[in-house]
């Protein structure tokens, strides 16, 4: 019944058992510690492990070097469910030296756990040859759960190589077992789900990893909404995306209620941190961005794709906030630490970042030379989503690139075709306010009096939802195609007609009247 996902009713099973049938068991304390984790109850697992070890004593139950390797096992699955990966992989290596081949099970978890604790330091070589043996020796026993487990932690670890197109063809798989086992409301599917939706974001297939996302949020129900975090954060980013910040917005205030109602790992905070911050910027809210800098959690290391993130998230916040100096340190040690580990796609990512941070510096030709490694780097990982998210500010020197002849013929398909997308989604960013719903807005009867009294022009309106779309002075004039001081003009002029003080209070204005209209 585990090994099929049937946890719920094996659960129920188990809590019809009284104390002594329980305890004098250690099998059945070992399985009832491990449907708590399956069903990521992790906090639940030491405790149940304690528990049984009380329990067992008083009873006189003396474990054999066999049960004994079983507990080891699931010490060090919960050791690593705790961010202690040298306790795990001590305990995971002492359980298999205790084992025989007939556990097959704790023999499963504790070469899973040697795995997982290779991927977490950066050892990614090491860290897929044992998730490969771990997905063998579980599809050998039918331990489906825990071959599914060992195929996501491959896909995670071929992303970082930047094999991600090895990565997509592994997770097709997991989806078949999925299928074959009836695995789907196996929690490890939202995990799937999730993993997918990262990669069609990155691949700028917006639609899919939308739909992946609300897959996810399905798969997991009501149960623990603590759990949608992930899903929120991808919903969001794709919506930031579109230039639909209304609807980010009521999906930003889920993130921000479910990060302080509950404590999660940094593999989930960067995430969602990345969505805030994406959110803020396009705000224009740098009060906020400041104040999450200022209580950012700071890896030791950047040895792994969340901690990587994580420093890219703290680089992002230091550029916007004008802290040059400090952003290029902390994108000097990104680079070191991904060049070190052979993360590929971390690297693809840090390098667009660092060329964000040249544009801001004013080192266009420095900035240029990132993007071109970053374009060698993206004809291995496909990761173009990582330009887009920063295409107002890259686009003009991807044009650059492409106008001089400075790239192979790969990459400069791959700028043409990344142009071709910004300039998509910076248009469809900017439909709102166009005249006939500027027409529809005016004759609303809940329109704002100053509104009514105070008309804008069409382009005044154009530029006030240009600016909610996050653009910036120079990026209007170019999508206006007028000069910069005709831009600065209707700026205030509708800041004087609205009584508007800031670019702030602008966005406010336009996603209150947006939202009067339904939007």
């Amino acid at each position: 019944m585990f090994n099929h996902g049937e946890l719920t009713t094996l659960e129920d099973a188990i809590g019809v058992l009284s104390a002594d049938q329980l305890y004098s068991q250690p099998k059945l304390c070992v399985l009832q510690a491990w449907l708590a984790q399956s069903q990521h109850r992790y906090n639940e697992v030491g405790e149940l492990i304690a528990k049984a070890g009380e329990e067992m004593a008083a009873r006189k139950v003396n474990l054999s070097k066999k049960e004994e390797g079983e507990f080891h096992a699931l010490r060090a699955q919960v050791a690593i469910n705790q961010n202690s990966p040298d306790q795990a992989i001590e305990l995971a290596e002492l359980a298999l030296s205790e084992l025989d081949h007939s556990e097959y099970r704790s023999r499963i978890v504790a070469t899973s756990v040697v795995g997982e604790v290779n991927h977490v330091i950066g050892n990614l070589s090491r860290a897929l040859s044992m998730m490969q043996q771990t997905e063998k020796l579980a599809r050998q026993y039918h331990v489906y759960h825990q071959a599914l487990w060992a195929q996501l932690q491959q896909s995670e670890i071929l992303i970082a190589q930047g094999y991600v197109q090895a990565a997509f063809e592994i997770q097709e798989s997991a989806f078949k077992l999925i299928e074959e086992q009836q695995l789907h409301q196996v929690p490890l599917h939202e995990f799937l789900l999730r993993v997918r939706a990262q990669v069609l974001w990155c691949w700028n297939r917006l639609d899919e990893a939308e739909e992946c996302a609300y897959k996810g949020i399905d798969v997991l129900g009501n149960i623990d909404p603590s759990k949608h975090l992930h899903s929120y954060s991808m919903i969001a980013r794709i919506a930031i995306g579109r230039g639909e910040l209304d609807k980010a917005s009521k999906v930003i205030e889920q993130i921000q209620h479910l990060i302080k109602q509950s404590t999660y790992h940094v593999d989930w905070t960067a995430n969602a941190s990345l969505s805030l911050l994406l959110y803020w910027q396009a705000r224009n809210d740098m009060e906020s961005i400041e104040q999450w800098l200022e209580t950012a959690t700071r890896p030791d290391e950047a040895c792994n794709h969340f901690s990587q993130l994580q420093w890219r998230n703290i680089a992002r916040a230091q550029i916007q906030l004008g802290q040059h100096e400090q952003a290029q340190s902390t994108l000097n040690f990104l680079e070191q630490e991904a060049s070190k580990h052979q993360l590929v796609t971390d690297r693809n990512r840090n390098l667009i970042v660092e060329a964000i941070l040249n544009v801001h510096s004013k080192n266009e030709d420095q900035a240029k030379h990132l993007l071109k490694e970053a374009l060698v780097l993206t004809n291995q990982t496909g990761m173009i989503g990582n330009f887009l998210i920063d295409g107002a500010t890259i686009g003009h020197l991807l044009a650059n690139l492409v106008s001089k002849s400075d790239l192979g013929d790969l990459e400069r398909h791959r700028a043409q075709l990344l142009m071709k997308d910004i300039n998509t989604t910076q248009r469809s960013r900017s439909v709102h306010f166009n005249e006939e719903f500027v027409e529809k807005l005016v004759n609303h009867p809940n329109i704002p009096e100053l509104v009514r009294t105070s008309p804008l022009t069409q382009r005044e309106w154009q530029v006030l939802g240009l600016i909610y779309s996050g653009f910036s002075n120079e990026q209007i004039a170019q999508e206006l195609d007028v000069a910069g001081t005709t831009i600065k003009t209707h700026i205030r002029n509708l800041y004087q007609k609205l009584n508007i003080a800031n670019r702030k209070e602008a966005i406010s204005t336009a996603e209150n009247l947006l939202q009067l209209m339904g939007y």
